[in-house]
């Protein structure tokens, strides 16, 4: 019995760990800091078709409605979305992301991409 209770502690505590470990991994992934001000950004981006976000929520693809730059959603958190454009696009480079606000649809500036 105390052999059984044992092994079920042990395996509780290593799920706990495992489920600690994702989560700074998830935090560390989105970063709070913006690198620098994004360049020659649209006032706002938009939804196919022309449309304006009408929940606040980050959706992608996003369109430049200036020459119809598409850019894809690769992580969100907190009414925020980082996106991945052409690179030397709004002065993204190689490995970098566009921030933009989602409830506005306006950039934020750029932020280092996933590692």
């Amino acid at each position: 019995m105390r052999a059984i209770v044992a092994a079920v502690v042990v395996v509780s505590l290593a799920g706990s760990a495992g489920c600690s470990s994702i989560g700074k991994n998830l935090k560390t992934s989105f970063p709070d800091r913006v690198d620098r001000p994004a360049t020659d950004a649209p006032g706002q981006f938009v939804l196919t078709g022309g449309a304006l976000n009408p929940n606040g929520a980050c959706q992608s693809p996003l369109f430049d409605p200036r020459d119809q730059t598409r850019a894809t959603l690769v992580r969100s958190d907190r009414g925020t979305g980082d996106y991945r454009v052409p690179d030397g696009k709004y002065g993204v480079g190689p490995g970098e992301l566009l921030r933009v606000d989602c409830t506005t649809g306006r950039a934020v500036g750029v932020v280092r991409g996933p590692q």
